[in-house]
């Protein structure tokens, strides 16, 4: 088995679109008028939430959900000048790689990882 898809719950669906298009650089496949998926391995999809998923939390939280970057620190310069609510800058962990965190347009935080050089063929 392998990790298919992935969905982010989100209060406004074109404006999470463009966040995770402009911002986070992943390609839109295909949308509707709930849903927009993003061609990735896995599936990236945001999904309009309905009152359900508001009552069960699923808006605003951490995700857990990670996007490899190249260059956190320039990355975090951008995201800066986009006006991106960050948490702070990007921090290295004990593990070798440099994390930042950020937040969508919903408030769901995701994270951008910069591994060092080769480390992530050998997680694979």
């Amino acid at each position: 088995m392998r990790l298919a898809w992935v969905r982010i719950f989100v209060d406004d669906l074109a404006e999470a679109a463009t966040f995770y298009e402009n911002v986070v650089g992943l390609t839109r496949s295909r949308s509707d008028a709930a849903a927009v998926i993003f061609e990735d391995s896995p599936l990236v999809i945001i999904e309009a939430a309905d009152d359900e998923a508001r009552r069960e939390g699923l808006v605003g939280r951490f995700t857990g959900i990670s996007f490899e970057t190249a260059d956190a620190a320039a990355l975090h310069a951008d995201l800066r000048s986009r006006g991106i609510q960050m948490h702070g800058p990007p921090e290295k962990q004990y593990w070798g790689g440099i994390m930042l965190f950020a937040d969508d347009p919903s408030g769901n935080t995701v994270a951008f990882i910069e591994m060092p050089a080769g480390s992530i063929d050998q997680m694979r």
